[in-house]
């Protein structure tokens, strides 16, 4: 398994978000995580990703059991986000946003590596265009090829469609579900949904 959640809980001022949820996820496979607004799917993703901490319960990625000495660097090395609101470097160029993850990670990516990652999602050509003057559609394709910047074996995706169009959310869908990585995606968009090998719906702090 790439990730194994066992009995996670989560309360916030008193009132349960998880209870108790369990999910095991196999190597290249899809899934989204549905339900309606509030019910918790963002704070589930954020657990799995290691950037918030469940109140008790237990995650391996990788086959590495999480613990908080080991987090920054399971983060870095194993998971790529991808977030609705894009979470770009508004003045950098769109090649150097892509290479940021690694700069991070205290490696010296190269040119050539950003632009193979741009060309995956079809963007090469905006390679040195500010992120600021790119489209909503193009902003969360440079983020699809942020997320792979360290070559993760997990791809976290927090309403990816969310802010786009109907034709621009279908694009970057379609390049998610091709991507030939784990994925996790937390969505209200049934077409997106329905790409997806597995699909769950969070309602009332567990998973169905």
């Amino acid at each position: 398994m790439i990730l194994k959640a066992k009995n996670l809980y989560k309360t916030y001022d008193k009132s349960p978000i998880l209870s108790g949820v369990s999910l095991s996820v196999k190597p290249g496979e899809t899934i989204a995580i549905c339900g309606r607004s509030g019910e918790g799917k963002t704070t589930l993703l954020h657990i799995l990703g290691t950037l918030e901490e469940p109140d008790s319960g237990e995650i391996e990625i990788a086959g590495m059991r999480l613990t908080r000495s080991n987090a920054k660097e399971l983060r870095n090395s194993q998971i790529g986000f991808i977030f609705q609101a894009y979470n770009l470097l508004e003045d950098f160029t769109a090649l150097e946003n892509v290479l940021m993850p690694a700069r991070i990670a205290r490696r010296n990516p190269k040119r050539d590596e950003g632009l193979e990652l741009l060309a995956l999602v079809g963007l090469e050509h905006k390679a040195d265009v500010p992120a600021k003057v790119l489209s909503g559609g193009e902003r969360q394709r440079v983020a699809i090829a942020r997320a792979l910047c360290n070559n993760p074996n997990l791809i976290l995706a927090d309403e990816p469609t969310g802010n786009l169009d109907r034709e621009n959310g279908k694009k970057v869908g379609e390049i998610l579900i091709h991507l030939k990585k784990t994925l996790i995606l937390v969505t209200h968009d049934p077409e997106l949904a329905a790409l997806c090998n597995t699909r769950y719906v969070l309602q009332s702090g567990n998973i169905f």
